[in-house]
């Protein structure tokens, strides 16, 4: 019944949870709606949207030495260097501009992700379009930001936009890299027209580990918006959410593995979502009521 989990800050494969978070439980009594199943799923739906692109954005950041200590490897813009991940694949094209005020001191400059007019990744996700990327200072330095982007960005035919700004908030280079992270004005719109939107602040550290295989991220805070339904929705994580590397190495669902959170739908309809305790499997347990449902989330990303 246990299988690994997906890593928090790798791929779209989350999106398993759209369709088959519902699918196995080991209480079937509880009064969860096809309703319930919808605002579930429309939250985690765009959420795994843009957290997939805030992956790339730090991937691309950190694959590229000017990002670290604003070396001015070119004045007019390069041939970036691709992140080691499934996600860039041949048809991808990543440049680098640096800015005309970045220093050694203070690395600004642009990253650009171009996915042309359709790309296929090794999971099968397609995208098109470009995700712009601005950084400013060195990216491990207290007050350093990623600023993300979207021009014309669509994944598997659902367009992406907003403003997600990502902000070193460290006390020193000594401790744990905390990051603030802020999305502005986030909307994802699907085929059929029907959108979403979407607010964040969080805050995410990153617990490094001696070798990176066991790296983990500990994520705390709040999001809100509107689903496709134009249901007005809340979420906010009551118990830190813990991600594993290790969690990733065969599975491609997209979900912490430990930690809660509540999802609050409309005037008051609240589930919460727990992760469990830790543990690399793809069990949750969901409470609406003061009732419990135990599921096994399955799928193939």
């Amino acid at each position: 019944m246990k299988t690994t989990k997906h890593l928090f800050l790798k791929g779209l494969s989350g999106l398993v949870l759209v369709a088959l978070l519902f699918l196995a439980s080991c209480n079937e009594d509880v009064d969860f709606s096809a309703n319930d199943s919808q605002n579930v799923e429309n939250e985690a739906a765009t959420d795994g949207y843009f957290e997939d692109a805030d992956d790339m954005a730090t991937l691309a950041v950190s694959a590229d030495g000017a990002t670290l200590n604003g070396s001015r490897e070119s004045s007019s813009g390069r041939a970036g260097v691709k992140p080691a991940d499934l996600r860039f694949s041949e048809c991808v094209t990543v440049t680098l501009e640096l800015a005309a005020d970045n220093t050694n001191t203070t690395p600004h400059g642009y990253i650009t992700i171009d996915f042309g007019t359709g790309c296929e990744d090794a999971r099968g996700n397609v995208r098109k379009g470009k995700i712009k990327i601005e950084f400013i200072g060195k990216r491990f330095f207290a007050g350093s930001k990623i600023i993300t982007t979207f021009e014309e960005y669509f994944i598997n035919g659902v367009e992406i936009e907003g403003t997600r700004t990502v902000t070193n908030i460290t006390g020193s280079t000594e401790a744990n890299p905390k990051f603030s992270i802020v999305l502005e004005d986030g909307k994802a719109t699907w085929p059929d027209g029907t959108f979403a939107t979407r607010e964040v602040n969080r805050t995410r550290e990153w617990i490094r580990g001696s070798n990176p295989l066991m790296d983990e991220w500990i994520v705390d805070g709040t999001a809100s918006g509107t689903n496709r339904n134009g249901n007005v929705y809340q979420v906010e994580i009551t118990t830190p959410l813990v991600y594993k590397r290790e969690c990733a190495i065969t599975n491609r669902v997209f979900m912490a593995v430990e930690g809660v959170k509540v999802l609050t739908v409309g005037t008051g309809r609240t589930i919460t979502i727990d992760y469990g305790t830790g543990e690399c499997d793809r069990i949750i347990t969901v409470t609406i009521d003061g009732q419990s449902k135990t599921i096994t989330v399955r799928g193939e990303g």
